[in-house]
């Protein structure tokens, strides 16, 4: 039987939060662009704990033959991502009567796409009849099966990807009845072993600076803040900064330079340990001289940061008014000359302008991503760079496993490493969006919150 795909569906394109930007083919798609494009996986378990597991059919253009989440499938042109949901469960597995439990949302990167997944999860009894059109079977499997599985080319890099993001610390306990164990309410992260039941192990930890190690109001490190990372350090923890800042403007960790293993600067566009760097991506060209030149046009204010040098456009006194007087930002005069830094890498672009045209600019230079964390502006980097994938990078480089990371983190542009770390802290501060997507939520930067969430995970002493 000669079944295959239809190259020509369309899907809709999407941004990181799901709004639908335009559209395009399952062939393009798939076909190495890396359109970002949605998708919704259910992970039905049954009361037994069991997860539940499809096979996918050899005719299928990505993963033939491995095993994958129970149901999977792409969201349609002009469909809502949980209708999508309602008709591929009945399509797939043949269950209708069934509650599901939205669980978040996270990009899915490979060679050949990329992929916004809405994952779900359900615990479920009844008749599953797996479509003999779409699928090669399935089964429930043990957590035990599972793990014994992973990294042995049985199951599919995305499953394996995501079963581990989600479910990964659940090895010893029942997911059916347990899936809600995290400290707050988190979509992203499924922590069933805090770092307090696990005190053997030593954990990577990520701290933005701005509203995380450093007080708005201050401009300084808290004493307690200090006093945790020095004890944590002794006991044998690592110690990272995650940062929006390019290098040139990281002026504020005197106290705690000596205690840093690696920074990701610049929202990881460029990430180093010690003289080392450890990955570089740079904006395209086309896409930093749009932004330059609407800059330019328009009269907002930009900074522009090469991979050497900062440039800063400041018509109106913005970058002056906020950068030096409210993050006491003290050493932008040491700026040059525009269009020598555009003969440079760009590494990241700091537009100063509101949200809603942020989304309007946003979609003139496809390539590029955009984390915001003031009010006032933006930063922006290439597609692929972020903090998340900064603490993948060094993870990879330095050999340490992800699922033993903890993020702190404020501001929009630190939803990234929240998802991606094993441990995602929000301060007492933060945007209650980051809130939503953190296992654990603690007290201010200015109330003790790094020393609370340490003491709170036993990386220090009570």
């Amino acid at each position: 039987m000669n079944i295959k795909d239809n190259e020509k569906e369309l899907f809709p394109l999407v941004d990181e939060e799901g709004t639908v930007t335009g559209c395009a083919t399952r062939g393009e798609c798939h076909g190495g662009s890396r359109l970002l494009h949605p998708v919704v996986h259910l992970h039905v378990f049954n009361s037994k704990g069991e997860l539940y597991l499809q096979q996918r059919p050899e005719w299928k253009d990505i993963q033939p033959g491995k095993w994958d989440t129970a149901v999977g499938g792409h969201v349609d042109y002009g469909e809502q991502w949980n209708a999508a949901l309602v008709r591929e469960a009945s399509e797939e597995l043949g269950i209708t009567d069934y509650t599901p439990e939205h669980l978040g949302k996270y990009v899915f990167d490979s060679k050949r796409e990329r992929e916004l997944v809405y994952v779900n999860r359900t615990t479920y009894d009844g008749a599953i009849n797996p479509s003999k059109r779409e699928l090669s079977g399935g089964r429930f499997w043990s957590m035990e099966e599972i793990h014994d599985a992973i990294g042995k080319g049985i199951l599919t890099p995305n499953f394996e990807s995501e079963f581990q993001r989600f479910f990964g610390h659940c090895q010893d306990t029942n997911p059916a009845s347990n899936i809600n164990c995290q400290g707050a309410n988190s979509a992203s992260h499924i922590n069933c072993q805090s770092a307090k039941e696990n005190s053997e192990a030593k954990y990577a930890m990520f701290f933005d600076i701005d509203g995380t190690l450093v007080s708005f109001k201050t401009h300084k490190i808290p004493a307690s803040t200090i006093a945790a990372l020095t004890e944590a350090k002794e006991n044998g923890h690592k110690v990272f900064i995650a940062t929006g800042r390019p290098p040139l403007i990281i002026t504020n960790l005197g106290d705690i330079e000596h205690l840093i293993d690696g920074y990701i600067t610049t929202n990881g566009a460029l990430c180093y340990v010690g003289d080392e760097i450890v990955c570089c991506k740079s904006i395209p060209h086309e896409s930093a001289r749009a932004l330059v030149d609407d800059a330019i046009a328009k009269q907002y204010s930009l900074i522009v940061v090469g991979e050497k040098d900062v440039a800063v456009l400041d018509p109106d006194g913005e970058v002056d008014r906020i950068f030096r007087q409210e993050i006491a930002v003290d050493n932008l005069d040491c700026e040059k000359p525009l269009e020598v830094v555009m003969q440079q890498r760009i590494m990241q672009l700091t537009p100063f302008f509101p949200e809603s045209y942020e989304r309007e600019m946003m979609a003139r230079i496809p390539e590029c991503t955009s984390g915001r964390w003031h009010p006032a502006f933006t930063d922006i980097t290439a597609k692929g760079a972020d903090k998340g994938a900064g603490i993948m990078a060094l993870a990879a480089h330095l050999g340490f496993d992800p699922q033993y990371t903890i993020a702190f983190g404020d501001g929009g542009n630190d939803t990234s490493m929240i998802r991606a770390a094993g441990i995602g802290v929000a301060m007492g501060n933060a945007l209650d969006s980051l809130k939503a997507e953190a296992d654990y939520i603690t007290t201010s930067v200015d109330e003790d919150g790094v020393m609370n969430a340490l003491r709170h995970f036993g990386i220090i002493s009570a």
